[in-house]
């Protein structure tokens, strides 16, 4: 009778410390077979549409993913420092009724994530942490919100937020900025049962100037900072991504946080500033990583296999599981960077399964994410042809995957 007692104990105390740990996708998928479904897959069947009109959309989608074996969605949450779902710091986006901060009388995330679990989906909550709104839609920006309220002080338009071309961009050099980020990441992890959430690669703008962020950089060389502005900027940027990864763990340490930066690993490095390196090499920063890679085999700079062996190289040993993104929306398309391989993806119409094939021979790899679900499925009329063809090669190597 000991004996059995002890066993039930022993068999208690191994089910609660499972439980204090963050699960790992691997766990609970053999294989992520995901796609991104943005702003723009959101706008074709959202855009003011009654509750009914865009729950048919949206189960249209996830039987179209599901008749092809997918497994996972990445769903825009947040675009544009915006929100598809009633936020208490960010306005309603665009195209939920028409117009920014106009909600519509349904949450259209919260009825994403309804319907992917009944379909049998895991679902991440997708954000841009630092991208925000149009310099030309900034009237629009209802003046009660963070965003509208930040323009029009004096003391933090064009410190917390900073217009780089013809964009607003949050700037995190600074703690209001990154808690702000955290804020948006704890609404979501408290309010909704997400399966992880995810960021895109939009950190510090493309070709972003000096100016951008002059003042902060000063301030911190004036208190004796010794960094170069390079440095401090990727330490800006994993302040923001650690702080975010410490907020969704202490909500649910069930949720999967993982970041999806640039196939290019120097271009995000040293372009955007998202360190990579560090985040992948270190606990506390994310789950999994999911680099771009949008290359074809014979892309003339950084074709697919190098791509990949780089990412694969950075990521053996560490917790930090790989999972590919893949370019559908390059199907039929003439790629110009791709230098003498310009036209591989009007040559081929089976890139993609052997990607995919590849990967799967590959034990370090998860899975892959397909961008994005129009490409596939809503194409345009002039790729249609080339896709449907590029789709049928797909099908026949996942559709029976486990």
């Amino acid at each position: 009778m000991h004996i059995k007692r002890i066993l039930i104990a022993v068999f208690v105390i191994l089910l609660i410390f499972a439980g204090c740990h963050p699960r790992k996708q691997s766990s609970q998928l053999s294989e992520v077979r995901a796609a991104w479904i943005s702003y723009i897959e959101l706008s074709t069947i959202l855009d003011n549409r009654s509750e009914a009109e865009y729950v048919s959309g949206v189960k249209t989608m996830l039987e179209n993913l599901k008749a092809m074996n997918f497994n996972t969605v990445y769903v825009h949450a947040s675009a544009f420092t915006d929100a598809y779902y009633p936020s208490q710091y960010y306005p309603a986006a665009q195209y939920v009724a028409g117009q920014i901060g106009q909600q519509v009388s349904y949450d259209p995330f919260g009825l994403f994530v309804e319907q992917v679990h009944q379909a049998g989906f895991h679902i991440e909550a997708w954000i841009n942490p630092m991208r925000s709104f149009r310099t030309d839609q900034e009237s629009q920006i209802p003046a009660d919100c963070i965003i509208g309220q930040w323009l029009k002080d004096a003391s933090m338009r064009g410190t917390r937020i900073v217009s780089e071309g013809d964009r607003w961009y949050l700037n995190p050099a600074y703690s209001e900025v990154r808690d702000l980020i955290c804020a948006v990441a704890k609404e979501l992890a408290q309010n909704y049962p997400i399966d992880g959430l995810h960021m895109d690669d939009y950190f510090y703008p493309d070709g972003v100037t000096a100016d951008f962020d002059r003042t902060a950089y000063q301030a911190y060389q004036q208190t004796g900072g010794g960094l170069s502005l390079g440095d401090w900027r990727r330490q800006n940027i994993n302040e923001m991504v650690a702080s975010l990864y410490a907020t969704v763990k202490q909500v649910n340490n069930k949720i999967q946080v993982g970041i999806s930066p640039a196939g290019n690993l120097e271009y995000s490095v040293e372009s955007i500033y998202g360190d990579v390196r560090e985040w992948v090499s270190r606990d506390g920063y994310l789950d999994y990583i999911l680099p771009q890679i949008y290359f074809g085999y014979e892309h003339g700079t950084l074709p697919f296999d190098q791509c990949l062996k780089q990412w694969e190289d950075l990521t053996r040993g560490t917790s930090t599981q790989l999972i590919v993104g893949l370019a559908a929306y390059k199907i039929n398309t003439v790629d110009n960077y791709a230098k003498d391989g310009k036209y591989e993806w009007q040559q081929h119409d089976d890139i993609l399964k052997r990607q995919i094939a590849q990967l799967r021979e590959h034990k370090d790899v998860a899975g892959f994410s397909i961008f994005s679900y129009n490409s596939l499925f809503r194409p345009d009329a002039e790729n249609a042809e080339q896709v449907s063809r590029e789709l049928e090669n797909v099908r026949e190597l996942i559709v029976e995957a486990k």
